[in-house]
C-alpha cells in the first residue's frame, strides 16, 4: 500500500482552484486516492426528517425519468450520510453497491475525497466534476453534479443532492434536472411549514415580488432574504435587524448603517397573527439589478427601464432586431410628454435633414424621439451627434449596434443608457405564455409536448410580429387544445418531432433553456451546462434544436 500511495501523490494537480483546494484537503485526511470506496457507515438513517418527507416524491417522479438510463440520483443529509439512490438500470445498480453508495455511508471529503456529494457539502456550492478529476482512482470512470440543499426557512445546509452518469456521457441535463428537483423539495419544505411561518412566507412573498425590493422576514423559525436582500446585508446586518425586531407588536421606522458601510432607512412592521416582522429596506445607493437573460417572475426589465427613463433627463437608445418591439417601447418611453418626432424609415429624408438642423439652430429644448436611426443619412447622424454633445435628451430606436468604429456606433455610445430588447429566440421558454397573452383574455392554449419543443426550437426571424401571425392563425381553430398539425408549415418544416425517452426530452429542452439564457452562444451554453462543446453540438443535432 506505501508504493501505491506514494507513487499517487506524485500525480499533477488540477489547475481549477476549487479542485485543488479539495485534492489538498483530501491529501491532509490522509486518504489514499487508490483506496477501496468503502466509506464509514452510521447506524439509521431519519427517513422522518424534513428534508427525506420532501424529497420523496420528488425522487419518485425521478425514478421514472431516468428509468432505463446508465444514470443514479444521490441524496445525502445534514451530516453527510447517504439517505438514497435512485438508480436507472441494473448496472447501475453494481456501480453503486461497489462505490460503496449504501444507506447511511458517510461521504464526506475526509471518508470519500473530491466528488459531487462530498465537496458542495464542504464549500456549499454546486460542483461539477468530470472522471479523473476525482480524488480517489475508484471513481475516475464517473461524472456528477452536485448542489447542497439549504433549508429555505433558516438558511440552514440540509443535504446534497446529486447525479452520477459514465464518464465521457455527461448529459446537458445533469446541472438544470438537479438544479430544478432541488427548487421542488425547497418549495415543498416550505409548503410543510406550520400555519405561523407560511403566514410569513405569505408577507414575505407578497413584498418582495419586485426583485429590486430589499426585504427580510424574520420570526423564531425563518429568515426569509430577497435576491436583492442577500446581494447588499451581512450576516451581521442580519444579526441587527432581528435585534430590532425583537419584540415588535406595531410598525417602527429607523436609519441604520450598514455593514459595507451604507446607510439605509428601515421600515418594520409586525406580521398579524404571527411572531415574525417583515422589514423593508431603503438603502441611500440604488441597489444593482442585474440584467441577466434569466426570466424574472412578475417584473419586466423593459418596462422598468421605461420608467427611469421618464423620471430622468438621460438619451437612451433601445436596439433590437425587426419584430422586437422597438417601436413600441419607443412610444411608452415617450408617454404623453411633449416631444419632436423623427422617423428614419418613413419621413423625407430632406425634410429629416431640415428638422434636425433646425433643431441644432434651437437648442432642442423639447425631448426628441428618433425612430429607426440606423436609416438616417450621414449628415443626419452627425446633426444627432451635435444634438447629443449640447445635452439634448434623446430617445430612439436602432435595429443595428452599427459596425465597429462605425458613425452608427460611435453615437450609440454617446447615448446615457441603452436597452437591448431580445429577440424572441431568446426568450424560448416564454413563448407559450406570449401566445395566450396575444390570444386575449378568456382565451388558454394548451399545447401537446411536441408542438411546445417546435414552439422553443423555431429561430422566430420576425420575432413577435411572427408570434402574432402565429396567434391569428390558432384563432381560426376551433379548439384550443395545439398539436403539432394544428401550427402553420413554416413551424412545422424546420423543427423535429421524434419520439423521445423522458429523459432525453428533458435534456433537449434543458439544451434550449440553456441557449436561451446565454442568448444563443453555444460555448458559453456547453459551460453553463458542463458539457464540451462537441457534445453541445451533437445534441443539437439529434434532437433536431433550431438555433
Amino acid at each position: 500500500m506505501s508504493d501505491r500511495s506514494d507513487s499517487s501523490r506524485t500525480r499533477p494537480e488540477p489547475a481549477d482552484g476549487v479542485l485543488k483546494a479539495s485534492w489538498q484537503r483530501s491529501q491532509l485526511a490522509g486518504l489514499d486516492p487508490a483506496m477501496p470506496m468503502d466509506p464509514p457507515v452510521r447506524s439509521g438513517i431519519d427517513i422522518e426528517s424534513r428534508l427525506f418527507r420532501s424529497a420523496e416524491p420528488v425522487l419518485e417522479r425521478i425514478r421514472g425519468e431516468i428509468a432505463g438510463e446508465r444514470l443514479s440520483v444521490m441524496l445525502v443529509g445534514d451530516q453527510a450520510e447517504m439517505l438514497t439512490t435512485v438508480n436507472g438500470c441494473s448496472e447501475i445498480d453494481a456501480v453503486v453497491e461497489r462505490i460503496g453508495a449504501r444507506p447511511g455511508a458517510i461521504w464526506r471529503e475526509d471518508t470519500t475525497g473530491t466528488n459531487a456529494l462530498a465537496t458542495p457539502f464542504e464549500t456549499r456550492r454546486p460542483f461539477f466534476v468530470k472522471g479523473r478529476q476525482h480524488y480517489v482512482e475508484g471513481l475516475h470512470d464517473y461524472s456528477c453534479y452536485g448542489r447542497p440543499i439549504f433549508n429555505p426557512l433558516t438558511s440552514r445546509l440540509i443535504g446534497v443532492l446529486d447525479v452520477m452518469t459514465e464518464a465521457g456521457s455527461e448529459s446537458a441535463l445533469m446541472r438544470p434536472f438537479i438544479d430544478t428537483a432541488i427548487m421542488e423539495i425547497e418549495r415543498s419544505i416550505r409548503e410543510s411549514a406550520g400555519s405561523r411561518t407560511k403566514a410569513v412566507i405569505g408577507a414575505f412573498e407578497a413584498a418582495a415580488t419586485h426583485p429590486a425590493a430589499i426585504v427580510v422576514a424574520v420570526s423564531s423559525s425563518a429568515v426569509l432574504q430577497s435576491a436583492a436582500a442577500a446581494r447588499v446585508l451581512t450576516s451581521s446586518d442580519i444579526t441587527m435587524l432581528r435585534d430590532l425586531a425583537a419584540g415588535l407588536r406595531g410598525r417602527t421606522s429607523t436609519d441604520v448603517e450598514l455593514a459595507n458601510g451604507g446607510s439605509a432607512a428601515v421600515n418594520l412592521e409586525a406580521i398579524s397573527g404571527t411572531d415574525g416582522v417583515l422589514v423593508r429596506i431603503q438603502a441611500r445607493q440604488r441597489p444593482f439589478v442585474p440584467r441577466s437573460a434569466e426570466p424574472l417572475r412578475g417584473w419586466s426589465p423593459v418596462q422598468q427601464w421605461i420608467d427611469e427613463f421618464q423620471e430622468s433627463a438621460a438619451a437612451a437608445a433601445i436596439v433590437g432586431e425587426g419584430g422586437s418591439g422597438r417601436s413600441t417601447a419607443l412610444k411608452s418611453a415617450v408617454g404623453a410628454r411633449r416631444h419632436c418626432r423623427v422617423d428614419g424609415r418613413l419621413d423625407d429624408p430632406a425634410r429629416v435633414g431640415e428638422k434636425l438642423r433646425s433643431l441644432v439652430r434651437a437648442g432642442g429644448r423639447d425631448l426628441i424621439a428618433i425612430d429607426d436611426l440606423d436609416q438616417l443619412s450621414a449628415q443626419a447622424l452627425a446633426d444627432v451627434e451635435r444634438l447629443l454633445s449640447m445635452g439634448v435628451q434623446i430617445v430612439a430606436t436602432s435595429e443595428k449596434p452599427g459596425a465597429e468604429n462605425g458613425p452608427l456606433h460611435r453615437i450609440l455610445d454617446l447615448f446615457d443608457h441603452r436597452q437591448n430588447l431580445p429577440a424572441l429566440r431568446d426568450c424560448r421558454s416564454e413563448i407559450v405564455s406570449t401566445l395566450n397573452e396575444l390570444a386575449g383574455p378568456g382565451v388558454r392554449y394548451r399545447f401537446t409536448p411536441q408542438a411546445t419543443r417546435i414552439l422553443e426550437s423555431y429561430s422566430w426571424p420576425g420575432n413577435h410580429r411572427q408570434l402574432a401571425a402565429v396567434t391569428r392563425s390558432l384563432a381560426a381553430l376551433r379548439g384550443t387544445l395545439i398539436d403539432v398539425a394544428d401550427l402553420p408549415p413554416e413551424l412545422r418544416s424546420k423543427a423535429t418531432t421524434k419520439a423521445m425517452t423522458p429523459w432525453q426530452q428533458a435534456s433537449c429542452d434543458a439544451l434550449i433553456r440553456a441557449m436561451e439564457i446565454c442568448h444563443g452562444n453555444k460555448a458559453h451554453a456547453a459551460d453553463y451546462l458542463g458539457i464540451s462543446r462537441s457534445t453541445l453540438y451533437h445534441h443539437i443535432k439529434e434532437y433536431g434544436i433550431v438555433v
